[in-house]
């Protein structure tokens, strides 16, 4: 009998493991329900037709686009800035613009320099030289007529018919009146000395025109002052300080062929200035017909040194008789 139950009891356990079976062989179902997971892929798939809406979407961005192009051809082409009127220019802007680039030797001449230090003829002899010029009215006018009138063959570098007057006059007033005559070329000497020196500049620095004492003789501004002097005092003193500051030993004088300057260097007849005033004064007669002033009369001496006077101020362009009425201006002043 328990061998029975036995039996039976492992006929039942054996006929509840069908069940076990049956329950495993129910798993499918869950397969089945995970199979039918695909449900959901579907649905994923399904999302995908949104995509061509979200495509869409962004498909229609681009629409948008054009429209901003639109705006943008709408917008008006940008107009340059106008442009800001030129301001007007200094005087010394304008010639910084417009001058090219000087060379050393230009800006040397534009150097200021020092006003120079000369006694002025201020005596008796001045107003004699004042008298003298009273009467004329136009002084360019009375050299263009003197240059007129018989007289002495004129020197080669009056060139013009007012410097041949201006010759004439100076000689006959230091003829007659030595002190006026010689006054006189002092005057328009002083009158264009600082102007050549201005002109002139560094170039001037070794050719003798200023300082105490030079290498022959004494500075043309030193010569000036001296001559001046005599003017003022015609003593023998001053009388040989004339004569020591002269230079005897120049061979060649600016007018000789192998010194005759340019215009542009016009300013270089003032080397012989002092000289043709000193020997203005302590000259007696002589050959006007020489090259040299060492023998020139006294009075020619003055003479021809008025019209160094104004060949030295006489640059490119410029007008002899302004230069004239300036130095006229100086005389009577």
């Amino acid at each position: 009998m328990a061998r029975a139950k036995s039996k039976k009891t492992v006929k039942k356990a054996a006929a509840n493991k069908p069940a076990a079976k049956k329950a495993a062989a129910k798993q499918p179902a869950a397969k089945k329900a995970a199979a039918k997971q695909p449900a959901a892929k579907k649905a994923a798939a399904k999302q995908p037709a949104n995509k061509p809406a979200a495509k869409q979407a962004a498909a229609k961005q681009p629409v948008n686009k054009p429209a901003a192009k639109q705006a943008a051809a709408k917008q008006p082409a940008k107009q340059p800035p106008a442009k800001k009127p030129a301001r007007k220019l200094t005087s010394s802007a304008a010639k910084s613009r417009t001058t090219p680039a000087k060379s050393a030797s230009a800006k040397s001449r534009t150097t200021v320099v020092a006003p120079p230090s000369f006694h002025v003829p201020a005596g008796p002899a001045r107003q004699r030289l004042r008298d003298a010029l009273a009467w004329v009215e136009d002084f360019v006018v009375e050299c263009a007529r003197l240059a007129g009138d018989d007289g002495p063959a004129p020197w080669p570098h009056a060139d013009t018919p007012e410097l041949v007057g201006l010759e004439r006059w100076g000689t006959q007033l230091a003829k007659s009146d030595r002190e006026a005559g010689v006054c006189a070329l002092v005057l328009a000497a002083q009158h264009g000395f600082p102007r050549v020196l201005a002109a002139g500049g560094d170039e001037l620095a070794d050719m003798g025109f200023r300082g105490d004492e030079v290498l022959d003789g004494a500075s043309v501004e030193v010569q000036l002052d001296r001559c001046a002097r005599w003017v003022d005092d015609p003593s023998e003193p001053n009388r040989q300080a004339v004569q020591d500051g002269i230079d005897p030993t120049r061979q060649l004088h600016t007018w000789d062929p192998d010194l005759l300057p340019r215009d542009a260097q016009a300013f270089r007849w003032y080397a012989e200035l002092g000289q043709l005033a000193s020997v203005a004064i302590i000259k007696g007669d002589g050959d006007p017909a020489s090259t040299s002033y060492y023998y020139w009369p006294a009075e020619v001496s003055a003479g021809r040194g008025l019209v160094v006077a104004v060949r030295g101020l006489r640059t490119e362009g410029s007008d002899v008789a302004a230069i004239l009425r300036d130095i006229y201006a100086a005389l009577t002043a």
